[in-house]
């Protein structure tokens, strides 16, 4: 499935990103370009990190950042 049409980046090349140690949108960004584009795309890459249980993560890591 498309996540991303402008760069026409697919849920299978954003799981690769991850299994590369992607973990966070702007990372998977550098990996495979998701979200460079018009942004319409952020949302479902979210939910493929949060899918992946990574999101969870990202929110702690904002959360302490935050608190700091």
């Amino acid at each position: 499935m498309y996540i991303c049409h402008c760069r026409a980046v697919t849920d299978a090349r954003v799981r690769a990103a991850v299994d590369n140690g992607a973990r966070s949108p702007a990372e998977v960004a550098r990996g495979c370009g998701a979200g460079t584009g018009c942004g319409g795309c952020l949302p479902a890459l979210r939910a493929v990190l949060a899918e992946l249980g990574l999101m969870a993560e990202l929110d702690v890591a904002m959360a302490d950042e935050h608190a700091a």
